[in-house]
């Protein structure tokens, strides 16, 4: 089983102002669109169709919103939606997603699907630690968490 690497699913959020990438170990330009911007402040909202993108990473949402400190690097992200985060290996689907610079998390809620080639689990919120890898999955209210995992060598799809 490869449960260990569903952490990487949400590392493309490791952002600071030193290192800011979206796909993982990439200096390449983040490339953001949406149907609208609006900026005040230390507050960057993008809505309506916003796609997030760099190298083979892709993120979607209806609404993103960053909050950037005075020193330009990212304390909060927040996107609402459809959510979607793919890297053409992995892919996590949501209703919400939060990062929080402070806490050094990555909270996907509200339907949470994560696929990894066949394997696939479902739960209400997926929590990672960045520093230190660690994923916790939550069931939604009266709900159980689900994965389906197949063995190396398993012909099933």
């Amino acid at each position: 089983m490869k449960i260990a690497a569903l952490g990487i699913v949400l590392a493309f959020f490791a952002v600071s102002a030193a290192n800011a990438q979206f796909a993982a170990n990439s200096d390449a330009p983040i490339d953001i669109t949406g149907d609208a911007a609006e900026f005040l402040d230390n507050i960057a909202i993008w809505t309506g169709n916003v796609r997030v993108v760099q190298e083979d990473s892709i993120l979607a949402a209806d609404r993103l919103e960053a909050n950037v400190s005075d020193d330009g690097e990212f304390s909060s992200i927040t996107a609402t939606g459809a959510v979607r985060y793919s890297n053409g290996k992995e892919a996590i689907t949501g209703k919400r997603l939060f990062f929080d610079n402070e806490a050094r998390t990555i909270t996907v809620m509200e339907n949470v699907i994560v696929t990894q080639g066949k394997q696939v689990m479902s739960a209400g919120a997926v929590t990672f630690w960045i520093d230190t890898g660690m994923v916790k999955f939550a069931p939604a209210e009266g709900r159980r968490i689900r994965g389906i995992f197949y063995a190396e060598g398993d012909e099933q799809t």
